[in-house]
């Protein structure tokens, strides 16, 4: 409707309004007063009467917007305007010069009313204006007859009035247009002030509470690596392996929030560097081969043997991208035991353009079209998803889509309800180096069976590539009497379950019983530690759902007894710190923290890597036990009472440079994982920064590359110390 009020609700910005058309209307009533008095002195009663027009529209105008209906009163006195100069351009003498009132006419639209919201307002005040100034200009002044005001009086009086009136009129309406651009840039400083306070707020928060569950998080997680060190029941492996699944779920919604957080704040930062590509799809996959199995689900791998090798990108943020992918296609891809397997495949290979092109596929319950507009957003999910308790925060996909466009790539989706999904993924191949490696397999035969679900068909364009040859047989029975006749240069892959293996009974291609000792086989098991126990025979055993390249090759080399290159690692660190192990007492490991069950979790860890530890409760006692003691490496968390991980080294650097010893490793264990916690940690003088929970994994190599540097320091530092003191 042309009077329907669509103004902001706020109320700040409903007064801006109000403003404008308050102090332009008190220019209008002083104008229309002083044409008043010259009537009166001029005894010219028609001067008068023109000014009502003007002077009821504004009073009608100033009633509208003081009960709250601005726009039908901006409406109204821009009415008596037009009406008002349009009357007193065919009744005064021209030597007034009325035309210049419509100066003041063609601003005032552009000034009250809103430009994009209120354009029909606009277009009918403007369009009005306009149409009086061409009657005005193309009729002339005398049209109806003689001007009631005569030529002396316009001359005399009234051109100087009206120029006058002009001028005040334009300097009120740009006082008012001074007044509003100034109300809308404080408002826009104090909007965008407390923006940034909101998001430093967001960000504290969730800082503060990635801290606080962390914190107890490195105890869960801690115990459970200690517990699956220890000899345990089936069952007890079993609710064990429940509490790791469930803590990694809840350490993934915390990293997908801070991510989230870090996107929305711009303050998302790549590491570019020499990524090794297939490596990093491979142990993706590979971390999702027990969920794919515990959901009854075939993991698949395809890949373009003609990859490179190496490329520049940022493996974290890919291997992200990939598990998010492939955990969400096999969690909307789940079966009952009962039914067939579900199936997901991974494949890697070159778009049109010859970029990366990465595809993730399904046969789950698919994305309806409705949803798909909508699919990456944050917090979305479809009504499927909510309906089949999938579970899950919304925030995965959206935050695959901005890693990707940091990446500089797209992501595209396809999909139907019911049908499965298909997500494909592009991202540039950037400083590409090398070819994957591969071995020697010329005059050698790879032989499998045909329309097996076990992906071994995507090997074929490697092994042929590698000069190999694949041969698919149509039965079981062709395949086991193929494999009686011994050949040298042939090698069987054959389907494997852990159950027939332990029980003998099975279809006879499962049965390993049907293939001689110096045929040459490899048994595929979606499941192959299962069989560490039961390998009496000398079976070759490769682990399927996924079929990873790197394995395949050196299950094939070990089939036909190829030599793999070996590659040109540097061990020496490696043997250094195996050869400390070895002794009757660990390197001394001195440190703090102040939370009781972590304490507990790292003096476990640090003796079940071999060291000896000392466990201190805070900086303050850390600091007293390193001046009376010997240390070969420091490990403190950094926020703690009294004696902070900072300050506890700034002390000890202070006192090692005073006193002229040698440096020890100091590496904070905290849980602040937001960013730029670790520059922190190094600009105050440590060695390492590590993220709780922390995995014995990631503690052994992170205790292995700075223990070196500890040595041949510790006696000088112990020695320089007691003669200071």
């Amino acid at each position: 409707m042309l009077f329907e009020e669509n103004t902001p609700k706020n109320k700040d910005q409903r007064s801006i309004y109000t403003k404008v058309i308050f102090i332009t209307s008190w220019g209008i009533v002083a104008c229309c007063i002083g044409w008043m008095l010259l009537a009166y002195y001029l005894n010219e009663p028609l001067i008068a009467l023109l000014t009502g027009p003007a002077l009821l529209g504004t009073i009608f105008a100033t009633i509208f917007t003081a009960y709250g209906m601005p726009l039908l009163g901006r409406t109204v006195w821009s009415a008596g305007g037009i009406v008002a100069v349009t009357l007193a351009s065919f009744t005064i003498h021209e030597a007034a010069n009325p035309e210049l009132m419509y100066l003041v006419l063609l601003g005032g639209p552009f000034l009250t009313f809103a430009v994009g919201r209120e354009n029909l307002q606009l277009t009918i005040v403007v369009a009005a204006t306009a149409i009086s100034l061409m009657a005005v200009l193309l009729l002339g002044n005398d049209f109806f007859g003689a001007p009631w005001v005569g030529k002396e009086t316009a001359e005399k009086y009234l051109a100087t009035g009206l120029l006058f009136m002009v001028f005040i009129l334009i300097a009120v309406e740009m006082a008012a247009f001074g007044i509003l651009a100034h109300t809308n840039q404080v408002k826009m400083e104090a909007s965008s002030t407390q923006a940034r306070l909101a998001s430093r707020a967001k960000t504290d928060f969730l800082a503060a509470m990635s801290h606080e569950i962390r914190t107890p998080m490195n105890g869960v997680v801690g115990m459970v690596e200690i517990l699956e060190n220890s000899k345990l029941t089936t069952e007890q492996s079993r609710i064990v392996e429940t509490i790791r699944d469930s803590s990694t779920a809840l350490l993934s919604i915390i990293e997908n929030i801070l991510d989230m957080s870090r996107i929305e704040a711009g303050k998302l930062e790549l590491k570019l560097q020499k990524t090794e590509v297939l490596s990093v799809f491979e142990k993706s996959a590979d971390t999702l081969r027990h969920f794919a199995e515990a959901h009854h689900v075939t993991l698949l791998m395809n890949y373009d043997p003609d990859l490179p090798k190496y490329m520049s990108c940022d493996s974290g943020r890919l291997r992200q991208i990939i598990l998010n992918l492939l955990s969400n296609a096999i969690k909307f891809s789940k079966r009952p035991p009962e039914d067939p397997k579900g199936q997901v495949i991974l494949t890697v290979g070159f778009s049109d353009k010859d970029d990366l092109k990465v595809e993730v596929s399904d046969d789950g319950i698919g994305i309806g079209e409705e949803f798909l507009s909508s699919l990456f957003d944050p917090f979305e999910q479809s009504a499927e998803v909510r309906r089949h308790e999938f579970g899950g925060s919304g925030l995965g996909l959206a935050i695959v889509s901005q890693l990707i466009e940091k990446l500089n790539g797209s992501i595209g989706v396809q999909s139907q309800r019911g049908q499965g999904t298909t997500f494909t993924v592009h991202l540039p191949i950037i400083d590409r180096e090398g070819q994957i490696r591969c071995p020697d397999l010329r005059n050698k035969t790879i032989a499998y069976l045909k329309n097996s679900d076990d992906g071994v068909h995507y090997f074929q364009k490697p092994i042929e590539k590698c000069g190999g040859h694949f041969k698919a047989f149509d039965t079981p029975a062709d395949l086991i009497a193929a494999a009686q006749i011994r050949n040298d240069n042939v090698v069987y892959i054959v389907p494997f379950a852990c159950d027939d293996w332990q029980n003998d009974k099975a279809s006879p291609v499962f049965n390993s019983r049907n293939f001689p000792d110096e045929t040459k086989t490899i048994f595929l098991s979606p499941a192959p530690h299962h069989l560490a126990e039961r390998s009496e025979r000398e079976h070759i055993f490769l682990p399927s759902a996924p079929i990873l390249n790197s394995a395949f090759s050196k299950a094939l080399e070990r089939a036909f007894n190829l030599k793999a290159p070996k590659p040109n690692v540097d061990n020496s660190e490696k043997d250094e710190f195996l050869a400390n192990k070895s002794d009757d007492v660990g390197p001394r490991i001195l440190a703090a923290e102040d939370n009781d069950i972590n304490r507990v979790v790292l003096e476990s860890q640090l003796a079940q890597l071999g060291y000896t530890p000392v466990i201190v409760e805070d900086g303050a006692k850390a600091y007293e036990a390193w001046k009376l003691d010997d240390f070969d490496l420091i490990l403190t968390d950094c926020q703690m009472p009294i004696v902070d991980g900072f300050e506890l080294t700034r002390k000890i650097r202070d006192d090692e440079e005073k006193d002229g010893q040698g440096r020890i490793p100091i590496i904070a264990i905290t849980a602040n994982a937001v960013r730029g916690e670790g520059e922190r940690c190094l600009l105050a003088g440590m060695d390492a920064y590590m993220t709780k929970p922390t995995t014995l994994a990631a503690l052994k190599v992170t205790l292995g590359q700075h223990y070196k540097k500890a040595d041949h320091t510790s006696t000088e530092q112990s020695e320089a110390r007691f003669k200071t003191e």
